[in-house]
């Protein structure tokens, strides 16, 4: 396997965005030590609230630029970097406990060069270095806290560590076999310890940790001598109009399935028997088995696929059963420390809410999508969350997250892990009041005298007497139960719920909002809140409405706030009216899908050319098709990068197809080059999606399980797909395709013959129809549409129609409809 590209950070000349990273790491000669003025505090001048909200650490907090690397050089010293973001119950944790204790500040500001970063303003950094942190100590979470040479190589790192001075902390001693306390302190003083004695070993070692960590983030980097890598040596040379062969194929997709079986919980949903996380991408495949072509369930086995299918929905109502969910509030807490969905991560992140709204909507769908379903209620309730006050700014765009800690109560300072979302049950009590409502809506969501959360998950008795709202009851045990209707029992719940909800309201204090509005969050938001709208449109249209021009309104702040037009430039994060740094490729990718979206929920064609300029840009910026001059590295494998080959301070540049808690970045890009490539006939931009699938080929072989969404490339890769186009018909077909769930590649068009100066005739003139109504075009037949009968299906592989039309000319059969 070949490594990642290797790079040098760049020289104080050429570190802002654009410039060329080509530096030589300098003497590491310690007698040239220079003594400058102490280090001050420096995180004032940073856009992120989470890096400001340090400015009155006793650290004197540096940002990762110029200034701080040159000084790290100049007095040779290491740099300590601490990464992490502003809803984190343990980046907070270490905040109060850790780095304000004197001796430690001291200590970091004395001997080391102490830099922060939000790693939701800069995610390349922590992708890097979390992945050493992973190499290095098999797990890993936040605050991520690195040691580093002046070079930015890695020498150690870990996660939360006791604080100063901690009893509780311990760690054997390898030197001598001792046990001894492993608190800040300890880790800092051994860290400077090495550096100090032993420098020339510790920055032999952080070079070999650069070269391994190479190897471990290699993903999508084989060369395919057959494919593209034997083209010539630009992209303007390649014959895009070639097949592209390759390994991959459907079988892939049943060995997923295969292992993804094999690590399912099938008792309480998910994956694992330990912490549970959302996995929206794993399960969003699950979900899509039973609704993939036939081809494709064919080949993984119907049976198999219906139990992949139903194990999703297990999972996700056993997350909105559990204390994952804000059961009075709306939205989803960031994971489960618990394998039973038991215990939350109180964070609540735009990002989660916003894919698992995504993986709800297609749940729903899948279930029949009527109004009485459980899910059509979650979808509903993470929509109006994601839409509320608390997310949306002023100006349109999303903001990035609650916080898990906040005040216990008003008036009180200090502050507490979930302190927003428990309940004793005297408080309980008090807010429900009525002791027959209190009674049926304690039994239903496990409301206990001395607290629900299982001590065994309470080390520190964070949560002692308290209690964690889960559904433990059905409406019908209830009724049993309490020898009550099941009507009466759902009345006293829902009435349960307002009345906590308004005491919550007025007795706690929110949670600090992290007031960032982050570009690829905004692009999730807007796909998901684009496709409710289409899907409520019949059922709640006031929702719909909200949810549509929340959509609009947050991709109209991208384009006026962080997208330079001139420049062509996208911008990461915005707060405060300041612009953070330049755009990853994730960026370019999920505000990509989400105007493709928003285009064919609306049949607004400015989206789509929006999206079209920002494809062009992504993929000048950031694909794999120019050669290396690195060493060692390989050359137009396809595929992303998720930073520019100039990007300051990287000493790698990776391509990311693995999804985590996220899609990544080329599994994103695949699918919208994909749909691009047919809303505009656009040949080219089909055959780079081929080239990413392909540039994977040798992980998806091995880990199939691991990489859900570039699976689902396979599919229009091996048998195209069906595209939609409508004529005069807008209203049925938006509702005919909406409404279906997401499976195999899938697209819809409009179409407007009068309209000759449309932005999409001219970008793709080749369709010609003319005649009112709803058209398909599948993979196997370009260029040839057939009408189709308005109860058709878009997720259907094979038309039904009976009329053939050439797209050169149109329709003169419409009365041999059926």
């Amino acid at each position: 396997m070949m490594s990642a590209q290797l790079q040098h950070p760049s020289d104080p000349a050429s570190s802002t965005p654009g410039a060329q990273a080509s530096a030589a790491p300098e003497s590491s000669d310690s007698s040239k030590t220079t003594h400058s003025a102490p280090l001050v505090n420096r995180t004032a001048q940073s856009i992120s609230p989470y890096v400001r909200a340090h400015f009155n650490s006793p650290v004197a907090w540096q940002l990762l630029d110029d200034e701080a690397i040159n000084r790290a050089k100049s007095e040779n010293k290491l740099i300590f970097l601490s990464i992490g973001f502003l809803a984190s119950h343990h980046c907070h944790l270490a905040h109060i406990e850790s780095f304000s204790d004197p001796t430690l500040a001291t200590l970091l500001n004395k001997e080391f060069i102490p830099i922060i970063i939000d790693r939701e303003e800069h995610p390349n950094y922590d992708y890097i270095y979390m992945n050493y942190n992973e190499s290095l100590n098999s797990v890993g979470g936040w605050p991520l806290n690195v040691f580093l040479t002046p070079d930015l190589e890695p020498v150690f790192s870990g996660t939360y560590w006791a604080p100063p001075g901690a009893t509780n902390a311990s760690s054997v001693d390898e030197a001598d076999g001792t046990d001894r306390p492993l608190d800040w302190l300890t880790v800092v003083r051994k860290v400077y310890s090495s550096w100090k004695d032993e420098e020339p070993r510790v920055r032999d070692e952080a070079q070999q940790n650069c070269i391994d960590l190479a190897q471990v983030v290699s993903e999508g980097m084989v060369d395919h001598p057959l494919d593209i890598g034997q083209a010539a040596q630009n992209m303007s040379t390649v014959d895009y109009t070639q097949d592209l062969d390759g390994e991959l194929d459907l079988e892939q997709i049943e060995e997923a399935f295969a292992r993804i079986t094999r690590t399912f919980d099938y008792s309480f949903g998910g994956f694992g028997h330990q912490d549970k996380f959302l996995t929206p991408s794993k399960l969003s495949l699950m979900l899509r088995a039973t609704h993939f072509p036939t081809e494709v369930q064919d080949v993984a086995g119907p049976k198999d696929c219906t139990l992949i299918s139903e194990s999703a929905l297990h999972t996700l109502r056993r997350i909105v059963h559990g204390a994952v969910h804000d059961h009075i509030g709306g939205g989803f807490h960031r994971h489960s420390v618990t394998r039973d969905w038991s215990l939350p991560s109180f964070e609540k992140m735009l990002i989660d809410n916003a894919l698992l709204l995504g993986v709800f909507l297609d749940a729903w769908l899948l279930s029949g999508g009527g109004p009485e379903e459980e899910l059509a209620e979650t979808v509903k309730e993470v929509a109006d969350y994601i839409t509320s006050d608390t997310l949306v700014s002023s100006e349109g765009g999303f903001f990035t997250s609650e916080a898990a800690d906040s005040c216990s109560k008003r008036g009180d300072p200090a502050m507490r892990n979930g302190a927003f979302y428990l309940w004793t049950r005297k408080e309980f009590d008090t807010a429900v009041g009525g002791e027959n409502e209190a009674e049926v809506a304690a039994a239903y969501w496990d409301v206990q005298a001395d607290g629900n959360v299982d001590p065994m998950h309470d080390p520190l008795d964070e949560f002692l007497n308290q209690n964690v709202l889960r559904i433990a009851q059905t409406h019908a045990n209830l009724s049993k139960q309490l020898g009550i209707s099941a009507d009466e029992a759902i009345q006293r719940i829902a009435s349960a719920r307002e009345k906590l909800r308004t005491y919550r309201d007025k007795e706690r204090v929110r949670p600090v909002v992290d007031t960032k509005i982050v570009t690829a969050y905004n692009g999730m938001a807007i796909v998901a809140l684009s496709r409710a709208s289409a899907v409520l449109q019949d059922q709640d249209p006031e929702r719909a409405t909200k949810y549509l021009a929340a959509a609009r309104n947050a991709a109209q702040f991208l384009k006026t706030k962080l997208w330079d037009g001139s420049q062509k430039v996208l911008y990461r994060a915005y707060c405060d009216g300041r612009l953070g740094t330049a755009g990853f490729a994730e960026d370019y990718a999920y505000l990509i899908e989400g105007l493709i979206e928003l285009y064919e929920v609306t049949a607004d064609e400015s989206w789509l050319g929006w999206a079209d300029e920002l494809q062009s840009v992504q993929i000048a910026r950031f694909y794999d098709d120019a050669p290396s001059m690195t060493a060692n590295t390989n050359a137009k494998c396809g595929g992303f990068y998720s930073t520019t080959y100039d990007a300051p301070y990287t000493i790698l540049r990776v391509k990311e197809g693995m999804d985590g808690s996220q899609p990544s970045v080329n599994s994103v890009s695949v699918s919208n080059l994909f749909r691009l490539g047919a809303l505009l006939n656009d040949k080219k931009l089909t055959y780079l999606a081929k080239a990413s699938v392909n540039a994977f080929s040798v992980e998806i072989l091995e880990h199939p399980n691991l990489f859900p969404g570039l699976l689902c490339g396979i599919i229009p890769w091996r048998l195209g797909g069906r595209h939609w186009v409508s004529v005069g018909e807008n209203d049925t077909a938006k509702s005919l395709f909406h409404k279906a769930p997401r499976a195999a590649l899938s697209t819809l068009r409009y179409h407007d013959p009068q309209n000759i100066n449309s932005w999409l005739r001219r970008r793709d003139p080749s369709i010609k129809l003319q005649e009112a109504g709803i058209y398909t075009q599948d993979g196997e037949n370009p260029g040839v549409y057939r009408k189709i009968r308005g109860n058709d299906t878009p997720w259907v592989q094979t038309p039904t129609a009976t009329v053939e039309v050439a797209a050169n000319k149109p329709s003169e059969a419409t009365s041999a409809l059926v």
